[in-house]
């Protein structure tokens, strides 16, 4: 049995629990970097850095940090330092056996990735989200819950797709761009805004990235 490490000791991590394989995996606790906790919903934090947990290079790691930024910054530092990534992946999750998915993804419980998609690193895939066919969705995205991009949608890296939102098919929306929960998408997105509504219309600019 592999021993893995939770980094992250927030909401985002009650999803992860109830998903992780427990026949292969031993959690060992969580990393977190901000909590004076010792413990995380009875699970023991055991450490604040990467230098604090003993014989690093043997554990598995999951990034169970829902900001998209963060978890970024944990990613490139796991890889930076030759760390093992998972995914974690509900059993109750569709995903086709025609469709790849990158390394250190998280799809929840009843999401659905069909066939001739692709889901890129450290993404959120969450609960009843669906990437319909042919889609193509780029590193550190999050779909939120109820979240649907219909065939041949492409997401940007690092995109947050709001709740209940829906994009039509055959639309892109860019790079660190935000979707607001319950819009519909009716058009291409550019980069870094915020959209909301039905239709979905240019909020804000600078969404994620100031």
């Amino acid at each position: 049995m592999e021993h893995l490490v939770l980094i992250g000791a927030g909401g985002y991590a009650k999803s992860v629990l109830d998903s992780i394989d427990y026949y292969n995996y031993k959690l060992e606790g969580f990393l977190d970097e901000f909590t004076s906790e010792t413990e995380h919903l009875g699970i023991p934090v055991i450490a604040h850095s990467l230098e604090e947990i003993p014989n690093k290079e043997k554990m598995f790691y999951f990034i169970a940090i829902g900001n998209n930024i963060n978890r970024k910054r944990w990613y490139d530092k796991l890889k930076e330092n030759k760390l093992r990534l998972i995914n974690i992946v509900d059993r109750s999750a569709i995903i086709s056996p025609r469709a790849n998915i990158g390394t250190g993804c998280f799809v929840g419980k009843m999401a659905v990735i069909n066939s001739m998609s692709t889901v890129g690193d450290d993404c959120i895939i969450n609960t009843k989200a669906l990437v319909e066919h042919g889609c193509t969705v780029g590193n550190h995205v999050n779909l939120s819950t109820n979240s649907v991009i219909n065939g041949d949608v492409k997401v940007g890296d690092g995109s947050f797709i709001g709740s209940g939102s829906v994009t039509l098919g055959q639309k892109a929306i860019g790079s660190w761009s935000t979707v607001g929960a319950g819009a519909v998408v009716t058009k291409d997105v550019g980069d870094d805004v915020t959209v909301v509504g039905v239709p979905a219309k240019i909020l804000k600019k600078g969404a994620m990235l100031g």
